[in-house]
Parts: C-alpha cells; structure tokens; sequence
C-alpha cells in the first residue's frame, strides 16, 4: 500500500520535472522552502532561489525524460527522480545526459533539499579542452 508522503513525494517529482522542463522558475521555487537549497556537482550548495535562475539564463530549451522514481524505504519524505536531461544552451550548444535528482521534503510536503547527481567528466574534459596551451 502507497501512503499519503510517498503519493506527496511522487506528485512532487512529476510537478517538478514539468516545470523544470518548462522553465518555469516561478514554479519551480514554489516547489521549495523558503530555505531551500540544491546541492549541484558544479555550483555546490546554492539557495535554490539563486540556482533556478541562474539555471533558466543558461537555457534556450530543455527536454526532460523521465526514466525512474525511487522511494526511501525507510523515509518517506526522501525520494529520487533519474531522468536524461537534453539540454539546449542559449548560444545553441546542445547537451545531454543522465541524472539523478535526490530530494528530500520538509513536512508540508516541499522540497527542502535537492541533491543533482551526474557524470561531471564530459562537462570537465570540454573544460580543460578550451583552457589555453602552457
């Protein structure tokens, strides 16, 4: 039997993902605490009042394809989202990838924490390419 925090957590991962996907900020924070926080491999511990803009200026489109939800078996207000994410940048860089969304939800239900989760290496090797010779 599913309870009322795994049905809150899953429709909190659907919304999510709808809006993420169409970028809208206004809703996505809407999602959060007041003192929420997402946790990136490439930004760190940032407000998610400061990410998700940060994250729509970098944006021309994106695609979210959800792929799998998990719930904690013994929390049920943890959860995780895995999804490929096409993303188009504003210059038209095109990139994609598989993540993990890690989310962990105050009691009223939204999301207090947001841990992203992804292979860095790609990101990292076209760093280092574009760095200048020694």
């Amino acid at each position: 039997m599913v309870s009322t925090a795994e049905e809150q957590a899953r429709r909190t991962i659907d919304r999510y993902l709808r809006l993420l996907a169409d970028g809208d900020v206004t809703g996505v924070l809407e999602l959060f605490t007041d003192d929420g926080v997402v946790r990136s491999p490439m930004n760190g511990m940032i407000p998610a009042r400061e990410f998700y803009p940060e994250l729509a200026a970098t944006t021309a489109r994106s695609v979210i394809t959800p792929i799998d939800v998990y719930l904690s078996v013994d929390d049920p207000r943890c959860a995780a989202v895995r999804f490929r994410y096409d993303w188009r940048l504003p210059d038209d860089t095109a990139t994609a990838f598989d993540c993990v969304d890690v989310l962990t939800l105050a009691d009223d239900g939204r999301i207090a924490e947001l841990r992203i989760v992804y292979d860095t290496h790609p990101l990292r090797m076209a760093w280092q390419a574009s760095l200048p010779a020694p």
